[in-house]
């Protein structure tokens, strides 16, 4: 579901507040193992934070099962961290049929490169999804039990049914605030 979002600004971190907030108005967000909150994108300020703009959505993945749920967040006003933002109208946005897929930040529990690279590894076996991939640089994200560390995740050459069942699942942890949500992404030759 994807929600037109009114507000100025929000910390360049703000996936922990930002679900907690949407958890409080939807708790089956907590239920659903599958529920993932995308991050809300805006320009750097340089400052720790984001600047908003009227072209800022909220992005909710969620089992279409639950997206009935999701309709009571239309027309609420959050605060998030301080900053309040008002949700509007939502619309319905299918997974695209796309591949290479790009996950800004991806969280494993390991804070090494070659552990978190195993770690992957280990995720897509058990997932039985073939594809290749390319690991961005450590950042940061803080979580209920403190500050974690992750990596950007750029699969490529993954068959389009693989590409659907990661956009579904995911991979790592933390998707609620952020955390391995895969996305559609033009080509890899930027990353190589």
């Amino acid at each position: 579901m994807v929600f037109e979002l009114r507000g100025t600004r929000l910390p360049i971190d703000h996936g922990l507040a930002l679900y907690r907030e949407l958890a409080r108005l939807v708790p089956c967000l907590e239920e659903s193992e599958l529920a993932g909150v995308h991050p809300v994108h805006g320009s750097d300020s340089g400052s720790g934070e984001l600047m908003l703009n009227r072209r800022t959505r909220l992005v909710i993945r969620i089992p279409s099962e639950r997206i009935d749920d999701l309709q009571v967040l239309s027309g609420q006003t959050l605060n998030v961290a301080g900053n309040t933002l008002t949700i509007g109208t939502a619309k319905l946005k299918p997974l695209p049929h796309h591949t290479p897929l790009y996950a800004r930040l991806v969280t494993t529990g390991s804070v090494e490169e070659i552990d978190f690279v195993h770690d992957i590894m280990r995720m897509l076996d058990d997932l039985n999804i073939e594809t290749r991939f390319l690991c961005g640089l450590r950042q940061t994200v803080t979580d209920a039990s403190g500050v974690v560390s992750g990596y950007s995740l750029m699969l490529h050459g993954l068959p389009i049914e693989h590409a659907i069942r990661v956009q579904q699942i995911g991979l790592g942890s933390n998707r609620k605030i952020g955390c391995g949500i895969f996305v559609p992404h033009k080509s890899i030759a930027a990353l190589v």
